[in-house]
């Protein structure tokens, strides 16, 4: 098998980790210089907070778990394949040099065990590094029950680390991945890499996934996880993938993820890291969950209507912060502009970007309000249309 067979195999498997950038309003970043149309082309946000185009790819596909919702599982009769380190250097860096990435997102099947799977795979990165002279970014993925000695090895090499724990909890984890302990080879082995970091090492910060909905885990379930590890374990980012049914799976016939769910963890996740809400605010329902048919910023609004209007001219930041269509961007600017001449008319606001018209209904402009009656408003938002035409909104 040639590298380019190789990388037919190994650039799509890599698809399963949920890399890519987030931005306020589901935009994704798209490359403006990239010269490759590589299936292993995402982006991530990188140490500097920007987003960059990364070769995303699996050192190898062979697998000796046998996770039910993983296509890679051992159990599953697809093609595998598997880079030497020379392979790596010789599949990334030209992609590299011609400017199509910035940087390589690298994983692996468990071959073997995940000592030796674990040590293939550095072995790639540190030829990379030494032979090669590549200095750039990388971000390598971690395997669960990786010795420590590898942890510090990896934080050496790479740039970010992360390390998938794919569900909430111990219990739901058992119901996907009974060959991994959720304590033991996850959670102490992200504390390691977390001590690492606070001596100074992967300075492009932790990461970790969950496979939503793969678990029947609650919205609530993910996002109570999501807060203790930014707390305890200093996570810079964490990431949300809808759980796609595979064959050969036992969870095959399980339905999918909808997209839409897993936008509103990445907008519950931002509400968390950038508007300072806290988890217990979020707008569940009686099942844990959020709302599908809009944004949970938006629900919250609409569920607090003690809290609004606002008045824009005077409110602090901690204020504004609330108020459905404004972010960190618009609200600097308000702050602003509102030292040399007061907002009194609805056009005013147009100029704070695309969202802020929406504002319009969560505040008043000099004392006089131009949204909707509560009721006209709590009407506009309200789900229309079949369930599955909410499922497929973005």
């Amino acid at each position: 098998m040639d590298l380019d067979q190789k990388l037919d195999i190994l650039s799509p498997a890599a698809r399963f980790d949920a890399c890519d950038s987030f931005s306020q309003g589901g935009r994704r970043y798209t490359p403006k210089k990239a010269v490759w149309n590589d299936a292993g082309t995402a982006a991530e946000s990188g140490p500097d907070g920007r987003a960059r185009p990364v070769f995303r790819l699996l050192m190898s596909s062979k697998c000796e778990w046998n996770c039910a919702y993983c296509p890679l599982r051992a159990g599953n009769d697809t093609p595998r394949a598997a880079l030497s380190p020379e392979e790596l250097a010789k599949a990334f860096l030209p992609r590299y040099e011609r400017g199509g990435v910035q940087g390589l997102f690298l994983s692996t099947g468990v071959e073997g065990d995940a000592a030796a799977a674990t040590g293939r795979m550095l072995d790639g990165l540190e030829h990379l590094r030494a032979h090669h002279g590549y200095a750039g970014y990388v971000h390598l993925k971690l395997l669960p029950g990786t010795a420590h000695a590898e942890v510090e090895r990896a934080a050496r090499l790479a740039d970010r680390l992360s390390l998938n724990i794919e569900a909430p909890s111990a219990e739901r984890l058992r119901r996907i991945s009974p060959e991994r302990d959720w304590a033991g080879d996850l959670i102490a082995r992200l504390v390691w890499a977390r001590d690492l970091q606070r001596a100074g090492l992967v300075k492009g910060g932790l990461a970790t996934q969950f496979v939503v909905g793969a678990a029947g885990e609650s919205d609530r379930e993910l996002l109570l996880t999501t807060s203790w590890l930014y707390r305890e374990l200093d996570m810079r980012r964490v990431y949300f993938g809808a759980f796609r049914p595979a064959v050969g799976t036992p969870l095959a016939d399980q339905p999918p993820t909808p997209f839409v769910r897993e936008q509103r963890l990445k907008e519950a996740d931002w509400l968390m890291r950038s508007y300072g809400f806290a988890t217990d605010e979020l707008p569940y329902d009686a099942g844990g969950d959020l709302p599908l048919h809009i944004d949970p910023k938006l629900a919250w609004a609409l569920a607090h209507p003690e809290r609004f209007p606002v008045e824009l001219n005077t409110a602090d930041q901690d204020e504004l912060l609330r108020v459905p269509g404004l972010g960190p961007v618009s609200i600097k600017r308000i702050l602003r502009l509102r030292r040399l001449n007061r907002f009194r008319d609805p056009s005013q606001l147009k100029g704070l970007g695309g969202a802020a018209a929406r504002a319009q209904d969560f505040v008043t402009l000099d004392g006089r309000y131009f949204g909707r009656d509560p009721l006209a408003r709590a009407r506009h938002y309200a789900p229309r249309g079949p369930l599955a035409e909410q499922l497929t909104l973005w």
